[in-house]
């Protein structure tokens, strides 16, 4: 099968044929699209000598079931599903998941959603739906999203309106995109001081900030525009939460790895939402398989408007 994949410790990603995945107990998948993640990029980096070698990149799929490991009696072979693939990873033609693992979590796709949206949801979907859990985020409600037009931020916005909330959003250029998302109040990065701008917008602060974008000294700046006795979640782990703790704000470190949504039934409640219209997919760029180097440099460097899918 035709993967992206690092052969050996050193070595760029490159298109490489290995064989199709045989696993004891897995779920055999014709992968159909693959999702692109920054984690991507990231697990990539993370990668040493001592890493399981070929690594086939990518986590999220959708995809048809080709074989049924004998003890699941949920799923059939022939039906279309999407989730996580940690071990074998999604940029190939074949991968395979463990029923049962929480990194690998699979469901079904609703009816009248595609292979293609599916492919963007997992790991951005039930990461923003976690996030607003986290941040408590309900009806009227003033929340910032920090970030608001990337994957993860885009979805947040979303269901951050479902829920009622007023979204304010700050973004790095595109502020007709943020606006489109249904964003009620936006602020574009590249020509204001946005700190200053939401202090003098929102004199009394907002009740929660999702910073999706932010390190360890820029995300301090969050504390002057959010009230007593709020919230703030980062997803890339930059908030020291003991410092804002002092200043009276929760400040919650969101790990992918610990998010208890990711999990089969997380994925259906994304899946439900975007097939009941709460939320888009919102796929900014589909490209083939041999492309997907120059995705994750687009990813890098902040050329991508939406999520990007890799066709198997």
């Amino acid at each position: 099968m035709r993967t992206f994949a690092v052969q050996s410790f050193g070595e760029a990603p490159a298109i490489h044929d290995l064989p199709i995945p045989s696993r004891q107990g897995a779920f055999l998948i014709r992968v159909t699209y693959a999702g692109v993640n920054p984690l991507d990029s990231r697990l990539l980096e993370r990668l040493t000598a001592d890493s399981t070698y070929p690594f086939v990149l990518g986590i999220d799929f959708a995809g048809v079931v080709e074989h049924v490991p004998a003890a699941e009696s949920d799923l059939q072979a022939g039906e279309r599903i999407f989730g996580m693939a940690h071990t074998h990873g999604s940029y190939a033609e074949y991968t395979a998941v463990a029923p049962g693992m929480k990194a690998e979590p699979v469901a079904r796709i609703p009816d009248g959603v595609s292979d293609e949206q599916a492919a963007v949801l997992p790991t951005s979907g039930v990461t923003a739906l976690r996030s607003l859990d986290l941040l408590g985020v309900s009806a009227d409600q003033r929340l910032v999203v920090m970030g608001a037009t990337g994957g993860v931020g885009g979805y947040a916005v979303q269901m951050a309106l479902a829920r009622g909330a007023y979204v304010i959003a700050t973004v790095r250029g595109d502020v007709q995109e943020a606006r489109r998302l249904g964003a009620e109040d936006v602020y574009n990065t590249n020509t204001t001081d946005v700190i200053d701008a939401l202090r003098k917008s929102y004199p009394d602060g907002v009740d929660a900030v999702l910073d999706l974008v932010n390190g360890p000294e820029a995300i301090r700046r969050d504390a002057e525009i959010l009230k007593p006795g709020s919230t703030l979640v980062s997803t890339i782990f930059a908030a020291d939460e003991a410092w804002f703790a002092k200043h009276d704000i929760a400040a919650h470190n969101h790990a992918s790895s610990n998010n208890p949504l990711r999990s089969p039934q997380g994925l259906r409640e994304v899946a439900r939402m975007l097939a009941d219209g709460t939320i888009t997919a919102r796929i900014g760029s589909t490209t083939q398989l041999d492309s997907a180097g120059q995705i994750l440099d687009k990813l890098r460097h902040g050329g991508l408007n939406g999520k990007a899918v890799i066709r198997a």
